[in-house]
């Protein structure tokens, strides 16, 4: 019965817990496609399960410590049966999100109608479990955490099948029938087959000498400061969890997989912490952290021609460092076990705080993604100290917390401002010029080195924080920024090149439009649209046709596209972002649309939502460019996606897509979804960048039949599509993003 017991406790929390994590990615997955596929729906979702998860955790604790055991069963099982009533899964498609609107009130609402109620259950019910085995009087009830471990192991488990199993092979629908049979599989087990007969085991109440664990567990009962430490240790990771997603999604793509590596890693330190580890492993990580810290300052800000897979590394693996000692650190202090509602309650409760201060609150007090390397600096502030801290005079305390980051904030603008070493680049050889960051930067870390072993808490991060924050300043100002906004799909940045010949537009890290500041040359195309590039062929082809254009543009950028409009042609920029459109439409920044001697108009909304209201066989070109820095939107280009494009384009209709990424190659998906279409496919590799003005780019052209091309079908720049095997095409319950990187 010693191992029975646990056992049977331990299956229920880990089916329970598969539950919790496997509905996430899928609900985000079915909303995806109404917010264009932004990697903020995955951090709005995030914060949504955690303040679900953390009513959860109310409710369970509200429920154990005013309810006797009998009404808390009666209580809770209503409340796992009115769960089904929402069941299966789907979404409430009649209620949209506005174009002009804020996007998170929209996903809230369809979170809450599709998955609220269930999830609610889910989350009490992880604890409410616990919280009764800790009452069995079993030999191991007096220290219960260790079902956290089985949780998490539950939870990581069902992260991993989900893109690996689930949704490789399975259509969302079919995602959605087997949730839903799981849940209620896990009613009758979890319910009829568990809790009843362990009840009993409860109320027998066997009791055993433990008073030697009590006294030391009791030592950790909560005190105030110890619920805010709690909190605040719960904060650091759940906010860089959310930062590293940003991250990989932003520069890769919005897809499950790059949600789910952060948070798997997450769920892995709670296993690890919680598995009753020796004391010398959490000390090795307090050392360690400070070590992958400066690393990861090194790998991001030096650009010393690091490989962008490395980077990625770097940072999921600095996460899982801090989530460790982070994690770690509650661990060690977590409390009797008469404690435990309340103890998971602070944990909940700092995750809530570390998801919406990422999805919520960042966007609006920071134009920037500043809330990154500042829980970085916060993490490291709160970094445990291994040995009994250094007791000094409060003059002492004063010199020590004032003068090593006052130094190190001078040394750094000095070295990064003021003295950049140049001269390096003089005597190194041109293949070694990038040195000279690496220096720079490594003598800047190897300052912060020695504070690691002064026993003075809070002193590493503060010196951290002189550096971090003076390099992020300093990084700022190498830009002539002219106007910078931040909204739910990103940061965008309007500067003047160094030269001054350019007014440029980033969104994230990405150029995503340019205009000459010369007026003679403003109506000049160029970046990715210039004359001689793939663009500029097009467009050259379609003047063969007698009719007049009617171009049809998935993402707006600065507008570029509008200076190949004529007298009497239309073209109509499809974008979600109103911040952009106030951009490109503001000619103090951009004047392409205001020169545009066509007419032109901007239909705000997700591109593919609001295409689908355009007029059939009304275009002769649709140009697929809406692109979130190098994240792809995989809801534009499935087989769905290309079937709606051809009923609005006419019977000579072109589609043109930019596949430009420095991650992933998307050539060989097209080429297979033409095959699979009957379509004509092209694709032209622009390798060439001749000056500022004229960047590299690689296109892809669709059509219905070869005449459809003009004289492009005899272009040797246009080259068929090779077809690779194993690669499918995309549909919109199907993606496979990891076939087409680019590892290399």
């Amino acid at each position: 019965m010693n191992f029975l017991l646990p056992s049977l406790f331990s299956v229920a929390l880990f089916v329970n817990a598969a539950l919790l994590f496997l509905v996430e990615p899928l609900i985000a997955r079915m909303i995806l496609p109404l917010l264009g596929g932004s990697p903020a729906v995955w951090n709005t979702c995030m914060v949504f399960f955690q303040a679900n998860l953390l009513l959860g955790y109310g409710y369970a604790h509200l429920l154990s410590r005013k309810i006797p055991l009998p009404g808390q069963i009666a209580i809770h099982l209503l409340m796992v049966f009115l769960g089904l009533l929402v069941l299966p899964l789907s979404l409430p498609s009649h209620w949209l999100p506005s174009p002009e609107g804020n996007p998170i009130y929209a996903i809230v609402y369809i979170l809450i109608v599709s998955i609220g109620l269930p999830f609610f259950v889910l989350s009490a019910n992880s604890i409410l479990l616990q919280k009764w085995f800790a009452e069995s009087g079993h030999l191991y009830s007096e220290d219960p955490y260790f079902l956290y471990s089985a949780s998490n192991l539950g939870s990581m488990m069902a992260l991993i099948a989900y893109p690996a199993v689930v949704e490789p092979y399975l259509k969302l629908n079919e995602q959605s029938r087997l949730w839903t049979e799981g849940y209620i599989i896990l009613v009758l087990l979890a319910v009829s087959g568990s809790i009843f007969p362990l009840l009993r085991h409860i109320r027998e109440k066997f009791q055993k000498d433990r008073q030697d664990l009590n006294a030391a567990l009791e030592e950790n009962k909560p005190t105030y400061g110890r619920r805010l430490y709690l909190v605040i240790l719960a904060f650091v990771p759940s906010s860089l969890m959310l930062g590293v997603t940003s991250f990989l999604s932003t520069d890769v793509a919005a897809i499950p997989l790059f949600w789910i590596l952060p948070l798997t890693l997450y769920l892995l330190s709670f296993i690890i912490v919680f598995a009753r580890i020796p004391a010398k492993f959490h000390k090795l990580m307090i050392k360690l952290l400070p070590l992958t810290l400066l690393s990861l300052i090194f790998v991001t800000y030096a650009d010393v021609g690091i490989p962008k897979w490395v980077t990625f590394l770097f940072h999921l693996g600095n996460f899982f460092i801090y989530a460790l000692v982070c994690h770690g650190e509650i661990a060690r202090l977590r409390p009797q076990a008469r404690h435990l509602t309340e103890f998971y309650l602070l944990i909940s409760f700092g995750g809530v705080l570390g998801g919406m201060f990422n999805a919520l609150i960042a966007p609006f007090i920071f134009k920037t993604v500043l809330e990154y390397p500042f829980v970085l600096i916060l993490g490291a502030l709160i970094l445990p100290l291994t040995g009994k801290a250094k007791k000094e005079s409060l003059l002492g305390n004063l010199l020590w917390y004032s003068l090593p980051p006052l130094i190190l904030t001078l040394i750094t603008y000095t070295l990064i401002g003021k003295l950049p070493l140049d001269f390096l680049k003089k005597i190194l050889p041109l293949g070694l010029s990038n040195l000279k960051n690496a220096l720079t930067y490594l003598l800047l870390l190897l300052l912060c080195l020695p504070f690691m072993q002064v026993k003075k808490k809070g002193l590493f991060g503060l010196c951290v924080a002189a550096l971090l924050l003076t390099i992020v300043f300093m990084e700022d100002t190498k830009k002539e920024i002219v106007y910078r906004t931040r909204s739910f799909f990103g940061v965008l940045t309007v500067a003047w090149d160094e030269d001054r010949e350019f007014a440029v537009l980033y969104h994230g890290t990405t150029i995503h439009g340019k205009q000459w500041l010369e007026p003679d040359k403003w109506s000049e195309p160029t970046a990715y649209y210039h004359r001689e590039g793939p663009v500029g062929q097009v467009f050259s082809a379609l003047k063969e046709e007698p009719t007049k254009k009617k171009v049809a543009v998935f993402g707006l950028g600065v507008g570029t596209i509008a200076a190949y409009i004529n007298p009497g042609e239309e073209i109509h920029f499809y974008e979600i972002d109103p911040a952009v459109k106030k951009i490109a439409t503001d000619p103090f920044y951009f004047s392409y649309l205001h020169d545009c001697r066509g007419s032109w108009k901007i239909v705000l909304g997700d591109a593919r939502l609001t295409f689908a209201k355009a007029p059939p066989e009304y275009y002769n070109l649709l140009i697929l460019d809406a692109f979130s820095s190098d994240a792809i939107p995989v809801h534009l280009i499935t087989k769905e996606a290309m079937e709606l494009y051809l009923k609005k384009l006419n019977q000579k209709g072109l589609i043109l897509v930019h596949i430009s990424n420095k991650y992933v190659n998307l050539a060989p998906m097209l080429g297979k979804m033409a095959q699979d279409m009957g379509l004509i496919g092209r694709i032209c590799e622009d390798d060439e960048e001749i000056g500022s003005e004229k960047y590299s780019s690689t296109w892809v052209l669709l059509a219905r039949q070869l005449k459809d091309l003009g004289s492009l079908a005899r272009s040797k720049s246009w080259e068929p599509i090779k077809i690779k095997q194993g690669i499918e095409a995309w549909s919109d319950d199907f993606s496979n993003l990891l076939a087409l990187f680019k590892w290399h």
